[in-house]
């Protein structure tokens, strides 16, 4: 029988876009983590069961990427999801061995391009009394968002999967389709004015800017972890200064002011950081492969945000003056057009700015609340989460915010040496007291 192709859908390639520019700086890819925490030590047997039905739910899971014309996608094969493996030593201590496991497995990562690399991998991190299911993906196959629907799929029952598997579908793709030829070209216009309207102020770096010549990066990790009275303490404040529907701009807010107290080593005109907008409706099942994502930026000069009122204030209207214009929508016809350019000459374009400088200051993600469909897998309690993604150099730094068990967390990502520990130190006390702050 013929492999099947599934191509990539317009936010999928920009991922794959990215990849390469991740690549480039010296680092494996656009691969991220993802991992499970459980009170006890889950069977082998009953995990590999469970990828193999996963596997056959979603084959997509174990393409490769191949190239068709202009285009990528991914070719289906005929192998399982890989689990692997990783015991404690008696003389190691236990905290300490999962994160250096979870970070030599995120650094270890092959080139997205091999032959023999697996877009999916998982490896169950076994200590004493605890274990992580990590699940380590490459960008281009999906989001955060689908593989919490993936470990979902795993602890439903035979009836409730069905649900995982309607209407499995590109939701950009059915957002194209839907919009007439003028609206299409609407909004092209809005967004290609949008970025040269963002390119008026050039961005600041936490980092230097980087050279001709690559050097060797390793992806690092410190997490941020607030108890259940400072996580309601923050969501009191971030409702009182933006609204609950304004979650990400206070979380934003908050990094720049960070950013901007630990003193940028590029100082230019603005702090720029790019937020996804998520085109999933409320809490669907589906689509859980793929990409379903537009790319908005929020901006701001030294001295707004050197005033945190007047920071949480510039941010709303910046937001309102988006949705007002479709601009969450207006990326996707750029997204699409860009499908057709080499992934080099397309890199350049979403990096950079006009000037030539970089255009994130840093990478920002708000993956919300997670709720999982069963508070056990395989009949293990899960008592925590933990998030790792590679960032392209610049800017080196990436702050991924999540709560779940009403417990805030932001995983700060950083390349070495880019960034050292006793920076990111700083930055995250910096960090903490501004998300506390009245």
């Amino acid at each position: 029988m013929k492999p099947e192709t599934l191509l990539f859908s317009p936010a999928d390639h920009v991922m794959l876009v990215m990849d390469r520019e991740i690549h480039a700086g010296g680092m494996p890819g656009s691969w991220c983590g993802f991992g499970l925490e459980l009170a006890g030590i889950p069977r082998m047997s009953e995990i590999r069961q469970g990828l193999t039905e996963l596997t056959q739910a979603f084959p997509t899971l174990t393409g490769r990427i191949i190239r068709k014309g202009k285009r990528y996608g991914w070719q289906s094969t005929d192998q399982i999801i890989p689990l692997f493996h990783h015991k404690i030593a008696d003389t190691m201590e236990e905290d300490s061995f999962i994160q250096h496991a979870i970070m030599d497995i995120m650094n270890s990562s092959p080139d997205a391009f091999a032959h023999h690399t697996r877009p999916l991998v998982f490896h169950l991190i076994e200590g004493r009394q605890k274990t992580i299911l990590l699940a380590r993906w490459l960008h281009p196959l999906l989001d955060a968002g689908g593989v919490k629907r993936l470990f979902d799929f795993l602890m439903s029952s035979k009836a409730d999967r069905q649900k995982y598997l309607q209407n499995d579908h590109s939701l950009i793709f059915k957002k194209l389709r839907d919009w007439p030829w003028w609206h299409k070209l609407r909004l092209f216009w809005r967004g290609k004015n949008h970025n040269e309207w963002i390119d008026r102020l050039n961005s600041s770096l936490p980092t230097p800017e980087s050279t001709s010549h690559p050097i060797p990066r390793q992806l690092a990790n410190k997490r941020l972890k607030l108890t259940n009275n400072e996580t309601r303490h923050v969501l009191e404040n971030l409702q009182r200064q933006v609204g609950l529907g304004g979650q990400s701009l206070y979380f934003i807010a908050c990094l720049m002011r960070a950013l901007e107290m630990m003193g940028p080593a590029v100082r230019k005109d603005a702090w720029c950081i790019p937020y996804a907008f998520n085109l999933r409706p409320g809490n669907a099942p589906v689509p859980v492969t793929g990409n379903q994502v537009s790319v908005l930026f929020a901006q701001a000069s030294h001295e707004i945000v050197k005033n945190r009122k007047a920071l949480f204030a510039h941010l709303k209207r910046q937001n309102a003056d988006t949705v007002r214009q479709e601009l969450d929508m207006a990326y996707l016809p750029l997204m699409w057009l860009g499908q057709w350019l080499s992934l080099e000459k397309f890199g350049h374009i979403l990096r950079h700015q006009h000037s030539g400088g970089e255009r994130s200051s840093a990478w920002f993600s708000d993956i919300g609340e997670i709720r999982f469909a069963n508070a056990k897998l395989l009949g293990l309690p899960i008592t925590d989460v933990h998030h790792a993604t590679f960032v392209t150099a610049p800017p080196s730094l990436a702050v991924l915010f999540s709560r779940f068990n009403g417990q805030l967390s932001a995983a700060v990502n950083y390349l070495q040496p880019d960034l050292s520990p006793q920076w990111i130190e700083g930055f995250c006390q910096i960090l903490k007291e501004e998300l506390l702050a009245e």
